[in-house]
């Protein structure tokens, strides 16, 4: 019981200190705030050093012990100083870059965004001629990486994750789509802002995984049975289509708001609302929100731009 004492009032004791070192080193612009963001990378070093400290505890004693913790953190931390130092800096202001991407004859394409947090703003447009797709990207921290797969049309944003301890991470992604093809959509994120326009695209799938968002959707006729499914935690949907489209919208979760075509439904578990026509049709959007909490409204308002 001694031992564990001991481990907890020394070597923590020390590695806040080991961080509170770094964190003053930046801020005294000894160690400039752009060269921080390496620190993520170094997230494993956390665990080696645990390790290395219970064996230093299992095999040395006495003051042996507390002498070779110290060592390992010191060693630990002029390591990550130097990895911080010397490497190459991570820009931690808001940068931006642009990409495109051709047609190459395509008629179908997947948008996938892996990020930890964002805002999504897609537009279909028909003006894009030999494009497939155009792309403006804000971001702070590591660079998204961008890939496009011009056999099957698959489009990937996906920015690195890693411990956001200098800085809020930014992902900014304004992507306009060529509407000539058919888009399928799958977005996963730790907390968003979503704005899809597709009133101009014909929609294959629109897949929506996050903690928390705020998703708002306009939409086109359909062609065939659209499925659109979004699952999160707090969960704010607004999915807007033309009129006469025929949709029927499913809500789980423990708080529930349901509005479909101005018809409120509120309560806890699940809620259902689908319109007159949706059994018999061949054309047709399915909703399904699955959250802790969700608001869901559906209607043929188009927001104005």
């Amino acid at each position: 019981m001694a031992i564990n004492r001991r481990y907890r009032s020394f070597f923590w004791p020390l590695l806040l200190i080991v961080i509170g070192v770094l964190a003053l080193l930046i801020d005294l612009n000894v160690i400039s705030a752009d060269r921080a963001y390496r620190l993520a990378d170094l997230w494993p070093l956390i665990l080696i050093v645990i390790g290395l400290e219970l064996i230093a505890r299992r095999t040395l004693q006495g003051s042996n012990v507390d002498i070779a913790t110290a060592l390992i953190l010191l060693i630990a931390a002029g390591g990550a100083i130097a990895y911080v130092s010397v490497g190459p800096a991570i820009p931690g202001g808001t940068q931006t870059f642009d990409t495109s991407g051709p047609t190459g004859g395509l008629d179908s394409a997947t948008l996938h965004v892996d990020v930890g947090a964002g805002t999504v703003t897609v537009d279909a447009n028909g003006s894009l001629g030999a494009d497939l797709y155009r792309a403006h990207v804000e971001y702070s921290g590591p660079k998204p990486k961008v890939t496009f797969d011009t056999s099957t049309g698959d489009l990937r944003f996906s920015q690195q994750g890693g411990f956001e301890i200098f800085g809020n991470r930014r992902f900014t992604l304004t992507l306009q789509i060529n509407s000539a093809a058919t888009w399928s959509f799958d977005v996963n994120s730790g907390a968003a802002t979503d704005t899809f326009r597709l009133s101009g695209v014909r929609v294959g799938t629109i897949n929506v995984n996050t903690g928390a968002s705020r998703e708002d959707i306009t939409l086109g006729p359909p062609k065939g049975m659209v499925p659109i499914t979004i699952n999160g935690g707090a969960l704010t949907v607004n999915v807007h289509r033309p009129p006469g489209t025929e949709v029927s919208a499913q809500v789980s979760g423990g708080a529930v708001s349901l509005s479909g075509d101005g018809q409120q439904d509120r309560g806890i578990g699940s809620r259902s609302w689908q319109t007159d026509g949706y059994d018999t049709a061949a054309d047709a959007y399915t909703i399904q929100v699955n959250g802790g909490a969700c608001t869901v409204n559906v209607d043929t308002h188009a927001p104005s731009s």
